[in-house]
């Protein structure tokens, strides 16, 4: 993990300390126009450096925090503030969309500090937190993933033996285990990364090249290969039993259940599939640049910044799958933007409402007086089992 925020910067820091040295050992064997070449090059690359760090960088960056952190608070705000939409696996998103928020706010922006300014001047113990709680979240967004999945197929294969295992009380207590094993097991982070000095620049990385190999080949297995791996054999043992099953299910009348149920496996899917593919070109990366030797081009250089902007857009694109996903996302999100718009329509309760229509409304705000529909209650139970 840790050389999504030191790995660009680490090769800048070094190259820009030796730079010094290196040019004014060959200076003194070349001829002028050489010289000359050699002092355009470096103008070229500063200026190129300076567009990419100090400019696209905290741009694109930028946007990510804004994008992740608007729409993670919409889902956070309609899961809590809506008890139909409380469902187990609803739940498990709640969760996810915390540890997207959390990790929003951590890396984007303060990666973007590092390489805009190549240098952390903000101590410390808080270059060791930062590290620490990238570590915990991303692996929180994963393990996650993982806990929806073997929810999914505990419910669908052994449905009347878990059912009540997989309660809201009981996933809420998953997701208290998960926070405290992740929080746990990356107590380590905090010895291998520290604020390190190099001349007269201070920067947040980890301690050498050794220690990096070791962090990144332990964050590509249990943060990314398990995972995925876990996932994908419960969805291949899921879409197995599925089929095992239609011929008897084939007379039985279609449900509304049913639709829901397609309906939140498509979204986990899709979640599970976008995680997978945004992920995937900076794991490559780094593996080269951990075990291997990188491309040295400006084109490469560019091309690392948009592995590391895909990887940290996973946590903005999960609200943007949920509103094309599934029916009731959608709805209530709808509804909340709505009502941010126009804050004196009143909102409607999602158990108990009065009905109320808005050219009613705007009669009353016209002088006429309110109507009143009818009062409606809701009576749909909400099961505590998992709605996959």
């Amino acid at each position: 993990m840790s050389g999504l925020t030191n790995l660009t910067l680490d090769k800048n820091v070094v190259g820009n300390l030796t730079s010094l040295y290196d040019t004014t050992t060959m200076e003194t064997n070349m001829s002028l126009d050489d010289r000359m070449s050699l002092a355009y090059d470096d103008v070229e690359s500063s200026q190129f450096e300076f567009i990419l760090y100090g400019i696209v960088v905290p741009l694109l960056f930028g946007c990510v925090t804004l994008v992740g952190a608007a729409g993670n608070t919409l889902v956070i705000w309609v899961i809590v503030s809506r008890t139909k939409m409380r469902t187990v696996t609803n739940i498990l998103l709640l969760n996810l969309a915390i540890a997207d928020l959390s990790f929003v706010f951590i890396c984007p922006p303060f990666t973007a500090y590092q390489f805009a300014t190549q240098q952390w001047p903000f101590g410390n113990v808080a270059c060791k937190l930062m590290h620490y709680l990238l570590n915990v979240t991303a692996y929180v967004t994963v393990y996650t993933l993982v806990l929806i999945s073997v929810i999914r197929y505990m419910t669908i294969l052994y449905s009347s033996q878990t059912i009540h295992i997989c309660t809201k009380s009981n996933v809420g207590l998953m997701i208290v285990g998960l926070w405290v094993l992740m929080l746990a097991c990356n107590v380590p982070v905090l010895f291998t990364h520290g604020r390190i000095t190099y001349g007269d620049q201070a920067v947040c990385e980890n301690y050498g090249p050794e220690v990096g190999r070791g962090l990144f080949a332990t964050f590509f297995v249990f943060a990314y290969l398990l995972p995925l791996g876990i996932i994908v054999a419960l969805s291949i043992a899921i879409l197995h039993h599925i089929n095992q099953k239609k011929p008897t299910m084939a007379g039985k009348p279609k449900r509304k259940s049913d639709d829901k149920k397609r309906q939140a496996s498509r979204l986990i899917i899709l979640v599970v599939v976008i995680f997978a593919i945004f992920w995937l070109p900076i794991h490559i990366h780094l593996l080269v640049a951990y075990f291997g030797t990188l491309p040295e081009s400006k084109f490469y250089q560019s091309l690392s910044i948009t592995w590391n902007v895909l990887a940290y857009s996973n946590s903005c694109v999960n609200p943007i799958i949920y509103n094309f996903a599934s029916q009731d996302f959608r709805g209530a999100f709808h509804s909340v933007v709505c009502c941010c718009c126009d804050r004196n329509v009143p909102d409607l309760d999602s158990n108990k409402s009065t009905v109320v229509t808005r050219a009613a409304y705007l009669e009353q705000a016209n002088g006429g007086e309110m109507k009143r529909l009818v009062s409606t209650v809701k009576g749909e139970e909400q099961a505590d089992s998992a709605d996959v």
